[in-house]
């Protein structure tokens, strides 16, 4: 039981480390990937990432947006769509404001995204501290080399999803 805990101590360092925002600002285009709803409301972790979106935006004010993701499982709204709204409630200009709705997962999020950026553009992406190295795997394989930002996560988040559900993502993400 010890080895196991050792190796998702390590594990998590790992994440951790490629959680903070490196060479990020002045991008021309940030990404920001939704996660699920719960019932066409955001959930705790999607606020989070429209507050450092919204953040990030003022800062740079030359860059677009694109909020990525689709409809999920029941819901009747995609990500999209909420992530617009939150993001226009909080100021942003909406002529600023590019939608994707298709995408159902992170490689999707990137698929679908590059098809409306110009090339030879730099590309930041936002998500949750424990979903940025998964989602730099999935940019790398849709040829996108973009720096991130990532929003914070509550500890309930951390002891799931990162030790747990990410290594089961990332590796099979990577055999793929």
């Amino acid at each position: 039981m010890g080895i196991v805990i050792l190796l998702l101590l390590i594990y998590a360092s790992v994440i951790y480390a490629f959680s903070y925002d490196r060479d990020s600002d002045n991008a021309d285009y940030l990404i920001v990937l939704g996660c699920k709803l719960n019932n066409n409301k955001p959930t705790d972790t999607l606020v989070s990432r429209i507050e450092k979106t919204v953040s990030y935006l003022e800062r740079n004010p030359d860059c677009k947006v694109i909020v990525s993701g689709g409809i999920t499982e029941g819901n009747t709204i995609s990500e999209a769509d909420v992530m617009e709204k939150l993001l226009i409630e909080k100021g942003i200009d909406p002529s600023r404001i590019i939608k994707e709705d298709q995408a159902l997962d992170t490689y999707e999020n990137f698929y679908y995204s590059r098809k409306l950026m110009e090339e030879g553009k730099k590309i930041c992406f936002c998500s949750s501290d424990y979903h940025i190295l998964r989602s730099k795997l999935m940019a790398t394989k849709n040829g996108i080399k973009p720096s991130s930002i990532s929003s914070r996560s509550s500890i309930k988040e951390l002891l799931i999803h990162m030790p747990i559900e990410e290594f089961f993502i990332i590796k099979n993400s990577i055999e793929k």
